[in-house]
């Protein structure tokens, strides 16, 4: 069993995290009575919605939607999350457009308010997709609380292979701050100048393999290590086992 203390090696428990431990935790957690409360929710809200406008007046449905896309902590910003999703994604100059996080293309894309109204959310298909988005993020929530730093170095591991340039990298917070770790970048280079700091992301990341398992993995280990390292300097001893 894992063991969970702030001071167990959180790239020990990484190394743990196979796709199989993944799937196997995930159909447990999913048959928890938390996250079927919450899916069969989902469902029959999604089935009475009569308009677009009504998915964004359950704050409940929001947050399970928004959990499915890595986007909860977006929940505090419904005005901004409501216009990006209603956003046209072919048109320029919208809200949608000039933000860089492609996860708001993502769900976006995902929803088709714009063209589709209601049609794809009520579809088995798409619902389907955000159930088992749901779960694996209520996993990766989970896990996340056996070591620090796994819950962004898990987001990275999901997110990192969609990006197409630096700009998006430095529009997410969670994959700049793994980047900047493993790439050993100083802190105070969040204050260059954004143009700048996109050259030199990508000057020092391989952007050509950003869907590579094995080289993502190995910025993942890196960001993991250091932070270890961190943990350890501050807490003033060695790092627990990771197992009970």
């Amino acid at each position: 069993m894992f063991a969970s203390s702030a001071s167990v090696s959180s790239f020990a428990v990484y190394r743990r995290l196979t796709p199989d431990f993944m799937a196997t935790s995930t159909a447990k957690l999913a048959k928890s009575k938390s996250v079927q409360s919450e899916v069969e929710y989902f469902k029959n809200k999604v089935a009475r919605l009569q308009e677009v406008d009504d998915v964004f007046k359950d704050g409940r449905l929001m947050r399970f939607i928004l959990q499915s896309y890595d986007l909860a902590d977006q929940i505090q910003y419904p005005a901004r999350i409501k216009q990006i999703l209603k956003d046209d994604p072919t048109a320029s100059g919208t809200l949608l457009q000039r933000m860089t996080n492609p996860g708001y293309r993502e769900i976006n894309a995902a929803m088709d308010f714009f063209k589709s109204g209601l049609k794809k959310l009520k579809s088995a298909s798409l619902q389907a997709d955000i159930i088992a988005r749901y779960q694996s993020a209520r996993n990766v929530e989970q896990v996340s609380q056996l070591s620090p730093n796994l819950e962004e170095a898990l987001y990275f591991e999901r997110k990192i292979g969609k990006v197409k340039n630096g700009y998006e990298i430095l529009g997410d917070p969670v994959l700049f701050n793994v980047a900047r770790t493993a790439l050993s970048l100083p802190s105070y280079v969040s204050a260059s100048n954004i143009d700048r700091l996109k050259v030199m992301i990508e000057s020092k990341l391989d952007m050509s393999r950003l869907k590579d398992t094995k080289y993502v993995k190995g910025l993942i280990e890196r960001f993991l290590v250091l932070k270890d390292v961190e943990t350890r300097q501050a807490e003033g001893g060695g790092l627990l086992n990771m197992f009970a």
